[in-house]
Parts: C-alpha cells; sequence; structure tokens
C-alpha cells in the first residue's frame, strides 16, 4: 500500500514541478532583492547557502502554512517577525498557501528536490509522512529539555516508527462539555456532580424543556457540536476505539462490547428526543447560521478547545461552564479525543538547522503564550500555568485539564484511510438507519476486508 501511495505521489509530483520551489537562499543585502526561488539566481544561493552566515548574510528560510485569514495571519506574521528580531542568522518569510493546494505543492516540490523550509501540517499523519520519506528527523538538533516541555501523547504522535522524532506541535485541541450556567441553577444542578454517562443523561433529562410536542429546549446530545461517535467511544475505551495494536499487528475491535454498549447509549439518547429534533438541531449547526447552544436551544455541548472564541462572537454575555468529558463507566476516565497541527522539515530542506532554530522559536514557552492568546489555539506544552497570560483567560485553564487525557490521532501506517471504510457505516447506525450493533458488525466486517486487500 505504502509503495502505491509514493508512487502517485511522485507522479502527481513530477507532474507539477514546474511549482515555484521554496528553497533557503542567502541574503546578501537589505537593497537585493532574493531571487524568485526556482531561477538561476535562486538554485546558485541555494547551493551555496551552508556557508551563508559566516560573513554577516543572512540565511532566507521560508516558512509555508495557510493561515491567511485577518484573524490570523497579522500574528502568524507578528511571530515570524519576533524570530527574525531575535537573531542574526536566519530571516523567514511567511508564505500564504490556499488549504487546497498547500499539501499537493508540499509533496511536489520535495519530489522535484526543492522544498521549502519549515512546513505546517497535520498531527494525526506525521508517522505516515516519515514513513514516505517526506520530512527530516530532528533528531540531531533536538535536546530533551524541548521535547520533555511537551505532553507525552503528543511527542508519542510527532515521533516514527523508527522512534525518530519528526516534528513539534504548534496548536492542539481537544473536547470538553460547555455548559449554560443559568440553565444549571434554574434545574438545581452542579456540573462537578457529573461524572459518569448515567449522571448526564440525568442531567440532561433535568434540562429539557418541552411545549406540547415540541423541545424548546434540550439538555444535550451527545453527537452534536464537535463530538462524534468516536469521541464517545474513544472515551469509553479510554484510547483508540476502533483498533488494537500488538507490536506490526492491527486488529479492528468496532463492534466490542463496550462500543456496542457506548453505540447504543448514545443512540438512546437521539431517540429520546427523536430524530426530528435531532435533525433539526444538526442542520442548524451545519448551516453555520445559527448555533443553538449560543442562543440557549441546548444546556450542554461537546466543543473543541477553540470553541471559546466562537463564543466570545456569537455569545458575548453568555455565562459558561466547562466540565471534561464524563466516564463512560465509574473509575474509567476522562478520555477526550483531539488532534492537532505541526511544524516539521521537508524532505531535503537545504538548511535543516536554520529551519529547527524556528520551530524551537516557535513551540518555546513565550511564543506559544502570544499565540494561543493571540488566536485562541492550545498548546501541547505541559508547563502552562496560571502565570501565564493565556491562562488569564476565562475558561482556558480549566478546559487544559483536559489535554492531559487526550487521546491523540496516530492512525497506523498499514490502515491509512481506514475511516472512509468505515465512517459511512457507522453513520448509518447514528442517524438510525440501522441497528447500531448491525452498523458495528458490517463495519468491522469493512475494517478486516480493507485490512487484508492492502
Amino acid at each position: 500500500m505504502k509503495k502505491r501511495v509514493l508512487a502517485a505521489l511522485m507522479t502527481a509530483a513530477m507532474a507539477a514541478s514546474a511549482l515555484a520551489g521554496c528553497g533557503s537562499s542567502a541574503q546578501t543585502g537589505a537593497t537585493e532583492s532574493a531571487a524568485p526561488a526556482g531561477t538561476a539566481a535562486g538554485t546558485e544561493a541555494a547551493s551555496t547557502q551552508a556557508d551563508a552566515g559566516s560573513d554577516g548574510e543572512k540565511v532566507e528560510l521560508e516558512f509555508w502554512a495557510w493561515w491567511s485569514s485577518d484573524a490570523r495571519k497579522p500574528y502568524i506574521e507578528q511571530m515570524v517577525q519576533d524570530f527574525n528580531d531575535s537573531q542574526d542568522k536566519y530571516h523567514v518569510t511567511y508564505v500564504d498557501i490556499p488549504w487546497g493546494d498547500i499539501f499537493t505543492k508540499n509533496i511536489a516540490q520535495i519530489a522535484a528536490g526543492n522544498p521549502c523550509d519549515i512546513m505546517a501540517n497535520s498531527l494525526s499523519e506525521v508517522r505516515f509522512r516519515a514513513s514516505q520519506g517526506q520530512v527530516e528527523s530532528l533528531d540531531p538538533y533536538i535536546t530533551d529539555d524541548v521535547k520533555n516541555a511537551f505532553y507525552e501523547q503528543y511527542i508519542e504522535a510527532c515521533t516514527g516508527e523508527d522512534g525518530s522524532l519528526y516534528a513539534l506541535p504548534i496548536s492542539v485541541d481537544t473536547r470538553v462539555i460547555y455548559y449554560n450556567k443559568a440553565h444549571f441553577e434554574e434545574a438545581g444542578i452542579k456540573a462537578e456532580d457529573i461524572k459518569t454517562w448515567d449522571d448526564l443523561e440525568a442531567a440532561a433529562r433535568k434540562l429539557d424543556v418541552k411545549e406540547g410536542d415540541k423541545y424548546t429546549r434540550v439538555g444535550f446530545m451527545p453527537t452534536l457540536g464537535n463530538g462524534g461517535v468516536d469521541t464517545w467511544l474513544i472515551n469509553a475505551n479510554g484510547g483508540p476505539c476502533w483498533y488494537t495494536e500488538d507490536g506490526d499487528t492491527v486488529t479492528p475491535t468496532v463492534n466490542s462490547e463496550v462500543n456496542k454498549e457506548g453505540f447504543k447509549w448514545i443512540r438512546e439518547q437521539i431517540d429520546y428526543y427523536g430524530q426530528s429534533t435531532y435533525n433539526e438541531l444538526e442542520a442548524a449547526f451545519n448551516s453555520g447560521m445559527a448555533d443553538p447552544f449560543a442562543s440557549g436551544t441546548m444546556s450542554m455541548l461537546v466543543q473543541t478547545s477553540a470553541y471559546t472564541s466562537s463564543l466570545a462572537q456569537t455569545a458575548p454575555d453568555l455565562e459558561v461552564g466547562v466540565m471534561l468529558l464524563p466516564e463512560f463507566k465509574a473509575g474509567n476516565g476522562n478520555t477526550a479525543n483531539g488532534d492537532g497541527f505541526v511544524l516539521e522539515i521537508p524532505k531535503g530542506a537545504k538548511n535543516p538547522e536554520g529551519s529547527y532554530e524556528f520551530i524551537k522559536f516557535v513551540t518555546s514557552y513565550e511564543t506559544q503564550d502570544f499565540l494561543s492568546t493571540s488566536l485562541g489555539d492550545f498548546s501541547a506544552r505541559n508547563d502552562f500555568n496560571d502565570d501565564s497570560t493565556f491562562f488569564q483567560k476565562p475558561l482556558v485553564a480549566d478546559i487544559a485539564k483536559a489535554l492531559e487525557q487526550t487521546s491523540t490521532a496516530i492512525i497506523p501506517n498499514k490502515i491509512k484511510g481506514y475511516t472512509d471504510v468505515i465512517n459511512p457505516i457507522i453513520d448509518e447506525g447514528r442517524l438510525g438507519v440501522t441497528s447500531t450493533d448491525d452498523a458495528l458488525d458490517q463495519a468491522q466486517k469493512a475494517f478486516e476486508d480493507f485490512i487484508a486487500s492492502n
């Protein structure tokens, strides 16, 4: 499977080899503009950059990402400028490339031997990219003090199957339950009393408001907001829910007894309110035009750590609290699912040492505090505390408690793409098209066939 994937990527890459590159170059003076990447001048500069800095020249590096909105780009550019001002050896330029183009272009430039110097990319597929030879190892540069500043699961997600580290996280997310404080007070509910799924269900019933046959307020639905079936089954399993790993062996566990019990509970919550109520609320969320939680139509909602920024815009006066996802059973743990983005060095980058210096700067405590405070994203660093500027923002410290129990999506290379096979089947169970048990059994078989054919 890996060989077929790489071959396809290489074919696409060579077809796109005319794309402009972003290789490093030496900056020879403030009045001399850098030659465009891919030109003879740019190639010459790149070929001699190993000696750049020896006589006062700065090494030019390019950082690729997709953050182009007015809400984000100014802070990314400020971060880059701060790095440039912090030292005299390197000069980084931020290159903003649309989300739909950047990943294909990155592969093309790696194949053409002219990659950019620093690339933002997904956390969940670091291991796959490492196996495909798309990224440089950070091992020659990273030190233990840098590595140990991050939660262990995020470092694990950035580690290849060969044990080498290939990236560092720039931002991560997790999931918590947001709740309407006024609704809780009205119903006599205390968040700290909601410890298990059964407690959550009981609280939801107290929060419901029904007029005739219609719910005017819904206490809770587990798969609305930003929580899927996998969110709850990862919580129930305390980690990956669809498979287990034993060395090189991946065993599908889609239809395990834990998953069957958990999925049944999820569907029961939807059945309680009725499919039409669920569909109406889901359509409101999907439209992007309405937020049933912000409007008070829902009392509790699973959402990511970034939701605080949205609420600040849509419902600035709403009194909101947060709590960890409750335990499936007492003592089971409050596991949440999460993902994130990393910075990595594309394979063949001309000055990996300089690239790493930028990555180290961006993932440092001070820069992460700046980015988190400015953008609302959470950091994977484990040393944030009440002294950080970010933790002074409402809800942040409480949400951060979920990071320690967040399960990251590290997909084994041999089953990459399996979710495309099982998710449509799981959705049939979520939507009531088939029973949850049948959906899990069918998805189990489809997963087994997927492995057998790859």
